[in-house]
């Protein structure tokens, strides 16, 4: 019977623990060709990187948030409170990485000198 209940808690914990947020440095970045950006001039990729890198960052300290808070919540309550709580930007964290690649690339390849 004991173990039955350790079977349980432990299976609990492990769906608990799979639902935490990810860290920023474990997040890969969506792949955008950078051909998305070839309409824009250099100075406007320039631009549109500019504001990617400080989406970026903000994205990232979000998610570092949730993250903190999931690993927190489960320590505390065994509930991800971050993800729970709708703080986790893994999504738009992965598209803005995408983002600031593909636009250093795009800048990269058509924009020396």
């Amino acid at each position: 019977m004991k173990v039955a209940y350790v079977t349980a808690a432990l299976m609990a914990a492990g769906l608990t623990v799979s639902g935490c947020a990810a860290r920023p440095s474990s997040i890969a970045p969506l792949a955008i060709s950078p051909s998305e950006y070839s309409h824009l001039t250099c100075d406007e990729r320039r631009f549109e990187l500019e504001g990617a890198r400080e989406s970026e960052r903000t994205l990232r300290r979000q998610q570092n948030n949730a993250a903190t808070a999931d690993a927190a919540g489960v320590f505390l309550l065994l509930v991800p409170v971050g993800s729970v709580f709708g703080s986790d930007v893994e999504g738009e964290l992965a598209q803005a990485m995408g983002e600031v690649r593909a636009l250093e690339r795009s800048i990269e390849i058509d924009c020396q000198g």
